[in-house]
């Protein structure tokens, strides 16, 4: 092996003593590993390091450049700080990031990101050790780099996990508390603090999570996970829970808490193991929803199921009900007495049908659990109605000698709909009309005879009242015809009506066309024409043309005025040139002004004046015209 050379230049003792067999134990590595000798300049730079820097060893070796495959400008590598006995200058360069070996003397670790190593960075452990001689002074220093950047990616993987998964918990509507394997509180979400009253600072950290549910200490689901008790979990909840369906080692249980809230609260919760991934055991989460308003709500369900069956029990109305199934379900005390089949015999069963029936059929509760209405004819040709009163419902007479000694019944069925609407059963009514039948066929039969006696007494009379019948064929005839012609007239009135809808509708168009016109004339009038005249009006003009252009900005202004619009609604005989005189007039003009502005004489001015006052009915009156139309 060479000698290496100090800073004196004096050479040195090598400080190993066997260079092919180091060269092949460093080269033959997996471990990236490159030494420098006390003048920093690469002496080894092995396969694994070339591998990961993707510079061999022929291009540094005998250099000081090893910074390269690490950094992008110059500086130190650990290396060098230890070659130097810089130990002081660590820190500067490593800043929380090293630290002191405690397996090699003289060796320091650290852990960084290299931007500049492969294609998009890459993470790196690397520890760095002193080599000295016999006599202990340093030789150089070795530094072998370990590359972690698929465990970083991990952990940071994991960190990002963890997050959301403390962020969906955090956020979650439903309450949830998380323990560790020492049973104490290391989660407890807002959903838990707004349940129990108890903020999260106040018991994280501890094992007082039982404070939120109980008056007194005792583990809750979670804990008996925790300690694999499960067998514990059946004795402190006893009816209430059972193995969770959906989740491997959890639990679910249902139960009141009398200390939870101002009146307590029934909740349902789930326990489930956490473990890590050696599938060892490190906590258990623990899940709870508030189901009071549910408990509540059931419970009222309960109780007007139990008021509807005392309703339906005490009922005279014979009275049974079907399920979505047709089982039935209610079968009360009315109908027991009127078919002789006992609640007990039919209860849970399909055999209703035995009550009206010899042989099996569907009754009408059945076709309308089905919604099978088109059948209902089938089975009670002629005998149904729609029912007036209730809607889904059908009403029916019938007679049915398997009643008794044979029973007239006229029975309603309806469909029962649960809360969003879909049928859940049938219910089916019936009533005992056997009596008041044999009263309606004895007065059919009293009402038949007397029919067939009036029949006879009427051809008696038919035979004489040819003359009458001809006349009520008449006044058939004209009867008919007076309908057909009140038709026709209604027709009439109807198209009429039409067609005058029609001509308002047409109408309030042309008023709407109307005033889009008007206003369409305005904006022009005043955008367009009246800037031009006020440039007009300070140019050098004589005054007879600026009078001309006064008398042109006073009939602009008339034609969008209200004044002109007013006349010729009011006044639709006045003249094209009595409009002109009557507007000046209104200006405040004299004769004599009109008639120069006008080109026409004083005497025509005055003659156009007397017709305005005759016209505007100001004839032989003291009244002023100039006033009067400044009024209009």
């Amino acid at each position: 092996m060479k000698e290496t050379t100090n800073h004196g230049g004096s050479p040195t003792k090598p400080f190993v003593t066997d260079e092919p067999i180091l060269h092949s134990i460093i080269d033959g590595s997996f471990i990236p590993t490159f030494v420098v000798d006390r003048d920093h300049r690469v002496i080894y730079w092995n396969r694994a390091l070339e591998e990961i820097s993707g510079i061999p060893a022929s291009s540094v070796i005998g250099t000081s450049e090893h910074w390269r495959a690490f950094y992008k400008s110059q500086r130190p590598c650990m290396a060098d700080l230890l070659v130097d006995g810089a130990l002081d200058k660590i820190p500067a360069w490593y800043a929380g990031k090293h630290r002191e070996s405690s397996l090699i003397p003289e060796a320091f670790e650290a852990t960084d990101f290299f931007p500049e190593l492969g294609e998009s960075g890459r993470w790196l452990r690397f520890t760095a050790s002193t080599i000295r001689n016999e006599p202990g002074e340093i030789l150089g220093a070795v530094e072998t780099l370990e590359d972690i950047t698929e465990q970083k990616l991990a952990e940071e993987a994991l960190r990002e996990s963890q997050q959301r998964l403390y962020q969906i918990l955090e956020g979650s509507p439903i309450a949830a508390f998380v323990i560790d394997r020492d049973h104490q509180v290391i989660f407890w979400n807002r959903a838990l603090e707004e349940l129990s009253r108890i903020r999260a600072d106040d018991v994280v950290g501890t094992d007082q999570h039982w404070r939120a549910f109980y008056g007194s200490k005792r583990p809750c689901m979670a804990d008996l996970i925790i300690d694999e008790k499960l067998v514990e979990v059946k004795k402190w909840y006893a009816g209430k829970g059972h193995p969770s369906k959906l989740l491997k080692e959890a639990f679910e249980a249902t139960d009141f808490f009398a200390d939870l809230g101002e009146g307590g609260r029934s909740l349902r919760f789930t326990a489930a193991a956490i473990r890590n991934s050696q599938g060892a055991l490190v906590g258990a989460v623990e899940t709870l929803e508030d189901i009071t308003e549910q408990k509540t709500v059931e419970q009222a369900l309960k109780e007007s199921e139990q008021r509807l069956n005392s309703i339906l029990q005490g009922s005279t109305i014979p009275t049974f009900v079907i399920g979505r199934d047709h089982r039935v379900i209610h079968w009360n005390r009315a109908l027991e007495e009127l078919s002789n089949i006992t609640a007990k015999e039919v209860l849970g069963t399909r055999q209703h049908w035995r009550a009206f029936y010899g042989e099996e059929r569907p009754c009408m509760a059945d076709l309308l659990v089905d919604r099978d209405v088109k059948e209902i004819p089938r089975w009670y040709q002629g005998k149904y109605s729609k029912s007036k009163l209730l809607k889904d419902a059908f009403e029916a007479v019938d007679f049915f000698p398997s009643i008794a000694e044979g029973k007239w019944v006229r029975f309603t069925a309806a469909v029962i709909r649960g809360a969003e609407g879909k049928v859940i059963g049938a219910l089916e009514t019936l009533e005992d009309i056997t009596e008041r039948k044999r009263g309606e066929i004895a007065l059919q039969n009293a009402h038949d005879e007397l029919e067939q006696r009036v029949e006879e007494r009427t051809m008696d009379l038919l035979q004489f009242s040819d003359s009458l019948k001809t006349e009520i064929v008449e006044r058939k005839e004209a009867e008919k015809k007076l309908r057909k012609r009140e038709r026709e007239l209604k027709r009439k009135s109807n198209n009429l009506q039409e067609v005058n809808t029609a001509m308002k509708v047409l109408l309030d168009q042309r008023e709407q066309d109307r005033r889009e016109v008007e206003e369409t004339v305005l904006n022009n009038v005043k955008e367009l024409l009246a800037p031009y005249l006020e440039r007009l009006k300070k140019t050098k003009l004589t005054d007879v043309q600026l009078a001309h252009v006064r008398v042109l900005e006073t009939n602009l202004d008339n034609i969008v005025s209200p004044f002109l619009k007013t006349l010729h609604s009011r006044y639709l005989n006045l003249t094209p040139k009595e409009i002109r005189v009557a507007s000046l007039i209104k200006e405040g003009r004299t004769t004599k002004e009109i008639a120069e502005l006008l080109g026409m004489s004083v005497a025509a001015v005055d003659f156009h004046r007397n017709n305005i006052r005759k016209k505007l009915g100001l004839r032989n009156k003291k009244a002023n015209l100039v006033s009067h139309l400044a009024s209009m």
